[in-house]
This record gives C-alpha cells, structure tokens and sequence, in this order.
C-alpha cells in the first residue's frame, strides 16, 4: 500500500518544494509520533514516519535487498553497514540472519550535514535536526538494543565514527557491506574502493541512492553536481544523487540500477553486476 501511495505522490510532486506536497509531508511525519511513544514504552523497535525512520518504505528496496541476499548460505556471517540512520535495514538485516551466528558492524557518525540546494525541504530540516539534537543516535540504539536482548548469536558492533577512520583501523573481512552513508563523490568513491579491500571471496556491495545510471546523463552534469547530495533530472524526472553516480561510474563504468540500489558480487577476483545478466 506505502508503495502505491508514495509512487502517486512522486508523480504529482516530483520536486517535493512546494507549499501542499510540504503540507502533505509534516502531517505523516507528527502522525507517527503517537505509535513511536508506544512502542518506546513497551520497549519495542520503532520504525515508522516520526523521525523519517521509515525512508525506505514504499521504495521496494528493502524487498530487492532481500532478493539479493537470500542466497546467502553461511553458518557464520560478517555484515558491515555504513551509514544507518535510525536502523530500519539494520532491523530488516537481522530478520533476515537472526538464525544464524553474525557480528554486524554498524559505522554512523550521527551527525548533521549541510543542506544543498535539492534539500531545502521540511523533511531534510526535520532530519538535520533530528541528528543535531541526538534523537537519530537514542533511537538507533534503542532499536538494536530491542533486537539484541534475546539474541546472544547476532552481534552489534556500533562505531560511531567516520568509514575513514573505521577503515584504517578495521582487521575485519565481511561477506555482506551496505553503503547508505554520505553520499558526495569523494564519500562514495573512498567508501566503494575501501570496501572492495575488505570483502571476502563471493562477498557482496549493495550502494544504496543510486538512482540513475551514469550513461543516462551526461558527465560533464555529474562532475558539475558531484558535491550535492540531490539533483533533480528533468529528462528523467527524478530525484537522484549525482555523487552516487558519478562514484558507480569512475569505479565501475557503469552498474545497473534497480529501485535505486546496485549490487555486486565479488567472485573468483571478478565483479558481478548481480542487476545485469550479461556481466555473470
């Protein structure tokens, strides 16, 4: 149902700047502050519209990660997540490993970023104050905290710093990274390139906010834009992050894109596009 109804308001508020798609957006967000009460009373997860937790809800991109990783078959499991926000993939991870013995490493620096000139808007405010103020961070731990309790096999190892800084002191090789950090092009590139040195043999990359492939746009554009974190395309009509593309393309040439992820499978010293049949 999310799904349909945010494909609906994409089609008639691309750019999400005016005054009803405004409208529209603070009154899902405060709508959500009563369960969130609720479930931090009863001590239980909370992901949903207070805070813009629930960012990938109606994207579908939980559900082709999901796609992506079931075919993971280990007893033992190193997951490393760069950037997680409030924790809503953190928890769809862990349904999906819980079972099994995992040390899930979670590197967020928790701070605030600045706004450019495609995130002027009361949802992206709301999220740089959220992190100002801590309510990402308590929320977050307060998440995992729910999760680990009862489950002494699947392990958290919250770090809150930089990828930079976690890389260069990191002896850890991981079967499964998900990129969903800074998305500037410098960011992505360094966050790209230090995983690749850390993945394991059949391990996997999953870049979230890629949106739109580079030999869609020209790169002039994307060297332009590299810095901003969004950018709305008129040819495409959508949002997308030019860092994103632009880190995928110097790095990969080019990766298929599927509701705005990319995956690849590190295999026998080969990359997999694992959206693209042709590269297997």
């Amino acid at each position: 149902m999310k799904k349909y109804l945010r494909n609906i308001f994409n089609f008639f508020f691309p750019k999400k700047d005016n005054f009803v798609s405004e409208l529209i957006i603070i009154l899902y967000y405060y709508s959500g502050y009563p369960f969130y009460l609720i479930t931090k009373f009863f001590k239980k997860p909370y992901i949903g519209s207070y805070l813009f937790s629930d960012q990938e809800s109606g994207r579908d991109r939980l559900n082709t990660i999901n796609g992506i990783i079931k075919n993971i078959k280990k007893k033992k499991l190193n997951i490393l997540e760069i950037g997680v926000y409030c924790g809503q993939n953190t928890i769809n991870l862990y349904s999906n490993f819980k079972n099994i013995k995992v040390k899930h490493f979670c590197v967020d620096i928790f701070q605030s970023f600045e706004l450019s000139s495609g995130n002027k808007t009361f949802q992206y405010k709301k999220i740089k104050t959220s992190l100002e103020n801590k309510d990402v961070l308590n929320l977050f731990s307060h998440n995992i905290n729910c999760l680990q309790k009862n489950n002494k096999n699947y392990k958290f190892f919250v770090k809150k710093m930089s990828s930079k800084f976690f890389f260069k002191s990191n002896k850890q090789n991981f079967d499964l990274i998900v990129i969903d950090a800074s998305h500037k092009f410098k960011d992505v590139f360094n966050d790209i390139k230090s995983s690749i040195k850390f993945l394991n043999n059949n391990g996997i990359i999953i870049g979230d906010d890629y949106e739109l492939e580079a030999k869609k746009t020209s790169l002039k554009k994307l060297e332009i834009d590299k810095n901003l974190d969004l950018q709305y395309s008129n040819k495409y009509k959508l949002m997308y992050h030019p860092g994103v593309t632009l880190a995928v393309k110097y790095i990969f040439n080019n990766l298929k894109t599927r509701n705005g992820i990319f995956a690849i499978q590190y295999k026998n010293k080969k990359f997999i596009d694992l959206f693209n049949k042709n590269s297997n």
